[in-house]
């Protein structure tokens, strides 16, 4: 095989690696490369006794089915010297076989040979353990029939060098697994708080964001997300927030020369935005080492975070109990009329106290004023 052939199979196993798409076109090299009938990558189950993940080429389904009931009976060497043979990075041969077991044809008395592989034309094997441990083992097998000579020296150097690659191309892939577990974790994580969170690289790049904290930029209320990015909705505002992110992106050391939480406006009677900031070290990228950036929760300045509806209305809006309490049922959906008799008022007496809250909230309607405090809660106000 010359060295554009093998560069191309190696690029092929770590395209695999990435993309297990790609699993044909290694397949079809290493059987232009060895002259091989079925070339096959698949993972053992030990504790089950199946075949598990499987790329096959040159195997039917049917001898599919039947592998399981072959491979692990109690005939077959491969089977019953697996613990020894199938460690990582060995590769094996019928030969290397018959040299460990120091019986000569060991594979060809058992009936994983003669009721599995010989119906399909299959005689020598070459094999390689990717990854092992009690419960699986990874394989990369080719089997050639019986009309060609065995593997040479030459060709179980080139197996046993890209067995190398088939090795590392593995690790590659479960290192990828475990980052997407870690990140689509912390994203269902997120996306189960009420609270509105923002996860954002030390630039200001979005990350992700939950429900509530998408719907906070979608009315670019204090906070926009333009080219990928969040960023203040008045520029005068934009530095003092980007040296405010990377201080709180670069660690606990920069982080105490700043504020955990930063005010920004959000325009005439409505109250300022809080940021609260807190550094995070996740792993960002496969490639490079985790990075290091921020979850920042929004909410407006001065807004309690919990606690019963009317205490939440009554801090944020300055409110006195019986305001505060008109104020939530207006929220829940009912009309003046109706709040007033369930609130066991005078609609009179519900009219003075709601011309009381639009003062206090800068409204002047009762739909402004539910939606005033639809946009200043960082959550929904529960029931009362």
């Amino acid at each position: 095989m010359d060295a554009p052939a093998t560069h191309a199979l190696t690029e092929a196993i770590y395209d695999a690696a990435l993309d297990a798409a790609h699993w044909p076109a290694v397949l079809r090299r290493l059987k232009t490369a060895f002259r091989t009938e079925a070339e096959t990558f698949y993972v053992l189950d030990f504790a089950t006794r199946e075949i598990g993940e499987a790329h096959l080429a040159g195997v039917s389904p049917y001898w599919v089915g039947h592998f399981n009931r072959f491979y692990f009976a109690p005939d077959n060497p491969w089977n019953v010297h697996s613990t020894a043979l199938h460690r990582q990075g060995m590769v094996r041969t019928n030969e290397r076989l018959d040299a460990f077991t120091r019986q000569r044809g060991a594979l060809f008395r058992s009936s994983y040979y003669h009721e599995w592989m010989v119906p399909q034309g299959f005689h020598h094997s070459i094999g390689n353990t990717l990854t092992s441990d009690r419960r699986a083992i990874a394989n990369v097998t080719l089997l050639r029939a019986p009309d060609l000579p065995r593997f040479n020296a030459a060709e179980v150097r080139l197996f046993e060098q890209l067995s190398v690659h088939f090795v590392r191309a593995l690790r590659v892939r479960q290192h990828l697994d475990a980052l997407r577990a870690t990140r689509d974790g912390l994203a269902a994580m997120l996306d189960g708080l009420g609270d509105a969170l923002l996860l954002l690289d030390d630039g200001g790049r979005l990350l992700h964001g939950n429900r509530a904290a998408l719907d906070w930029l979608a009315r670019r209320d204090g906070l926009q997300l333009r080219h990928g990015g969040v960023e203040p909705l008045h520029p005068g505002q934009r530095p003092r927030f980007t040296a405010w992110l990377k201080a709180h992106a670069a660690g606990s050391l920069r982080a105490a020369s700043v504020p955990d939480t930063l005010t920004l406006a959000r325009g005439a009677s409505r109250l300022p935005l809080a940021l609260r900031a807190s550094g995070w070290t996740l792993p960002l990228s496969s490639w490079h080492s985790p990075r290091r950036c921020v979850l920042v929760s929004l909410g407006p300045a001065g807004a309690p975070r919990d606690g019963p509806p009317t205490e939440v209305l009554q801090g944020l809006y300055h409110l006195t109990p019986a305001e505060a309490r008109l104020a939530h049922a207006l929220c829940e959906g009912l009309s003046l009329r109706e709040a007033a008799e369930a609130l066991r008022i005078t609609y009179g007496t519900a009219r003075t106290r709601l011309k009381a809250v639009f003062g206090k909230t800068g409204t002047h309607r009762q739909a402004a004023l539910v939606e005033r405090i639809r946009r200043d809660l960082p959550r929904p106000l529960g029931p009362g």
